[in-house]
């Protein structure tokens, strides 16, 4: 088995990996996949996963063919279960059924449950695991029995500080950082919890009962994870309890609580693109089906902006220069929308919007808006004046501009607030509403006023 100091763990940038991945892969093109080996053999586990998983499959099965199954399930024991999963699954079953067979069960069995179900199944059979195992049945990623970990420090409320110590030397080759002792009944019971700096700092024969504080936010195993994350962020914690009728039955570490966080963030990123559950490197048909059918959406809101467009064919055939202008007011109108869009949607993720009212937040957006808008509607008008000679289209260029970016302000905040209110993900439907509702105000407020004013600007 090789050992964890076999191998020197270098820290590295992003840029630095980045340029370590270019050489594996021209090695591995170049038919040298002992010296790619070589390349990635010193690095963090993170990293080594991190570049491997990015590899083609040709590529990354090139490489894990000249490991030695040892140095795969080191790699393995030594990163974090939801990374090593993500890994996993870009394995084929042969090498990883291999690799997981070295490592400790706790720790295969941790992977094995955050890989989709049909793999699992077929990677524990491969390994002599039977499939219909409960503890291989995949648990959600999306809640806290999908990030929590079953091994953990406890200690009984009769016990002395000693006991607690002794438990914590039975899980000395856990990886994972715990910063409190859980205190139990016979039953599995949460009765409480104590910090690592007080059994430091505690004699051998100090009662537990001295200790105990009590557990802050114990959570049921069906917690989603974004609420997982808020309360990690929102208490300052540094682990969470998973409980089960008041039975402890699971931790959730700090670092498997980052994990949530960055993955809640990630997929707030990604529902606002419309992008959710895609990757750069996964299933062209996967990509299809999450990218198209809000393009197809998109393209349906986009010819309502040129139907809008159309009622105005005789303004525009009147003073063709109206034309050049249709982007810059929409365009604005839309940015403006996205900006508020983006902050109100990470403000209800965070959970920053509790106890205020909508008005309140209305009218702030409002008013910036209106302060955005003079500024930008005086600014297009003065270029608009001097590209184009032109007074009157400068005030109607000025005017319609003001009126988009309070219309944007009111857009991005109100749209969402609505969504969430009739039950719609805000995060997965306005960005498409915002725009719509952007590019079609702005070209009613241009043509509409132009039309009116027809007179100042011909």
């Amino acid at each position: 088995m090789v050992e964890p100091g076999a191998y020197q763990q270098t820290i590295i940038s992003t840029e630095e990996a980045a340029v370590i991945a270019r050489e594996v892969r021209r090695l591995i093109r170049e038919g040298d996949e002992r010296s790619a080996w070589e390349q990635l053999r010193h690095l963090h586990p993170a990293d080594m996963g991190s570049i491997m998983a990015a590899l083609p499959r040709t590529s990354r099965e090139a490489i894990v063919a000249v490991m030695s199954p040892d140095a795969v399930a080191w790699m393995f024991r030594h990163m974090n279960p939801v990374q090593a999963a993500r890994v996993s699954a870009r394995l084929g079953t042969g090498i990883l059924s291999l690799a997981l067979a070295q490592v400790n069960p706790r720790t295969a069995l941790d992977i094995l449950r955050r890989m989709p179900g049909s793999r699992a199944r077929e990677v524990a059979e491969a390994i002599g695991q039977p499939a219909d195992d409960p503890a291989v049945e995949t648990t959600p990623l999306d809640t806290a029995a999908g990030f929590m970990v079953t091994r953990f420090p406890t200690v009984h409320p009769d016990e002395r500080v000693e006991s607690a110590r002794v438990n914590l030397r039975r899980l000395s080759r856990e990886d994972h950082n715990f910063t409190h002792v859980f205190v139990i009944d016979d039953d599995s019971q949460l009765i409480g919890q104590v910090a690592m700096i007080d059994l430091a700092m505690s004699a051998d024969d100090a009662p537990i009962t001295e200790l105990i504080m009590p557990s802050m936010a114990p959570v049921p195993a069906e917690t989603p994870r974004e609420e997982c994350a808020r309360l990690q962020r929102h208490y300052n914690l540094t682990q969470l309890p998973v409980v089960e009728g008041g039975r402890l039955i699971g931790v959730i570490p700090s670092t498997f609580l980052l994990s949530a966080s960055v993955a809640q963030d990630t997929e707030q990123i990604l529902q606002v693109a419309n992008v959710a559950g895609d990757s750069p490197d996964g299933p062209l048909l996967g990509s299809i089906r999450t990218r198209l059918p809000w393009l197809t959406i998109n393209l349906a809101t986009t010819f309502l902006a040129a139907f809008t467009v159309s009622l105005f064919e005789s303004t525009l055939a009147r003073v063709v220069v109206l034309a050049a202008f249709l982007p810059v007011v929409a365009g604005q109108g839309g940015i403006g929308g996205t900006q508020t869009l983006t902050l109100i949607i990470r403000a209800m993720a965070l959970g920053e919007l509790v106890g205020m009212r909508a008005r309140r937040l209305l009218t702030r957006e409002l008013i910036l808006g209106l302060i955005h808008g003079v500024w930008l509607g005086v600014l297009v008008a003065v270029i608009a004046a001097l590209w184009k000679q032109n007074l009157g289209l400068a005030l109607v260029l000025g005017v319609a501009m003001l009126g988009n970016m309070a219309m944007a302000g009111v857009t991005g905040a109100g749209v969402p607030l609505l969504l969430r209110r009739i039950g719609v993900d805000p995060a997965v439907a306005s960005a498409v509403v915002v725009t719509t509702v952007t590019d079609v105000c702005g070209f009613l407020l241009f043509l509409g006023i132009a039309s009116a004013a027809i007179t100042l600007i011909v």
